[in-house]
Order: C-alpha cells, then structure tokens, then sequence
C-alpha cells in the first residue's frame, strides 16, 4: 500500500493538555484554527514525519501508525450518504481533517519491532481521557526510520475500513467536494492534498473486534489552503 509522511497540523506539546478541550472550538473554522496557531496553542509542522499511535486501557494496548494514504482506501461507490452529506461540507470548508481515519492492515513481524524502537524514545505525547484511556504518540523524522517505515507499508497489502462508516464517507465526500471546486477552477492536478486522507493503519489482529480512534485535534492533516 502507499502510505506516506506528512506535515502535521497538531497541538504544541507543552499545551496538549490545554487545546483538547478545546479541539470543538479550535476546529469551528479557519479563523478559530488561524488564532490557535498564532498564539502557539497549535502548531504546523515544517516537515514530514510519520507518528506511532499507542491506545491503552480497556481490553488491551494497540499500537499502529499514522500515515497519509490516497483517499481512494475510503472505498465506497462514491456516493455521500445522507447524514455525511455536512460533515464532508464542514471538512472542506475547514480544509483540515479533524483526525485519522483508522483502518487495519496486514503488519508484519519487522513493523512490530521497528514501532517498537520507535516507542523506546520520548513520547510527544501522553493524554489519558476521561475514559481511562490513554493515548500517546511519537513523532518519526529520522530518515532512516522514515525509511524503514516506508519499507514495510510499500510491501503490505491495501488496509481495510475500521472506522465509522460515516465518518469515512464525510472524508470522501469532502476530497470530492474540492476536487470538483480545483477541476471547475482549471486547477486540478491529482497531486493536491485532499487526494489523501491521514490514517491511523493498526494491525488486523489487534483490531479484530473495533479500531481505536485518534482523539480528534490530536494529528490533524491539512487538505487544502485556508
């Protein structure tokens, strides 16, 4: 499968425990998700990176990694249903995806053990929710990682959905909406961001009965100018 680096738009690390809860309203438009970056509560990386995720707590602890994938892994037959119809509009309006869309995919042995040393290093983050669960994340720069990673998502077979089938269809439907405002501009290249979606890629086996979700704010990609 292809699944690749990216330039992050997340909280500043110092400041996660105060942009969480307040993600509903950093994420209400542009304007909101401007300010928050200007006074340095969110910021937008400068390069690319992948992120190891690690959700623990009930019934276990899952570990997967965060990419960008061409959109088309959001299979559908291309139609928005209904109640997706406006949360595609407010992605594409807000031009960023609020977080990854979680699929599963077929990791190998190699993978465990190169996220594995990956997670021996600080972590970027460290959050439990008022659940008890606790997400942590750790940011992969280091070209030969990258690499690595790289390496193994090349040789895996195409991830399947794991998420809410309506949050999927609203991050399909939203890459429609401004691949269709690009081509009625004269604009479209198929190379702009919103022919990919960021996506948590978590190993089948450990998600056989539901897929952990990013919390929302947390990894968030940017799709389009705002």
């Amino acid at each position: 499968m292809k699944a690749l680096p990216f330039p992050c738009i997340r909280p500043a690390q110092d400041r996660v425990l105060e942009a969480l809860p307040q993600m509903g309203g950093i994420l209400s438009g542009n304007d909101a998700l401007r300010g928050a970056i200007a006074d340095g509560l969110m910021l937008k990386d400068p390069g690319a990176a992948y992120y190891v995720y690690e959700c623990s707590g009930e019934p276990g602890r899952v570990t997967g990694v965060v990419a960008i994938c061409p959109v088309g892994v959001l299979t559908g037959d291309g139609a928005t249903p209904a109640d997706a119809a406006a949360a595609a509009r407010a992605i594409a309006e807000l031009k960023v995806q609020p977080r990854p869309v979680s699929l599963a995919y077929e990791a190998s042995p190699v993978m465990d053990i190169i996220l594995g040393a990956a997670k021996e290093g600080a972590s970027l983050y460290a959050v439990t929710d008022p659940a008890g669960i606790t997400h942590r994340a750790w940011e992969v720069k280091r070209e030969d990682a990258v690499a690595a990673i790289r390496a193994m998502l090349d040789q895996a077979p195409e991830p399947t959905p794991a998420d809410d089938p309506t949050y999927a269809a609203a991050l399909a439907g939203a890459a429609q909406l401004l691949a269709d405002e690009a081509r009625a501009a004269g604009a479209y290249t198929g190379k702009e961001p919103f022919n990919f979606t960021v996506a948590a890629l978590f190993p089948a086996a450990q998600v056989a009965g539901g897929a952990p979700q990013v919390p929302t704010g947390l990894l968030t990609h940017q799709i389009a100018r705002f």
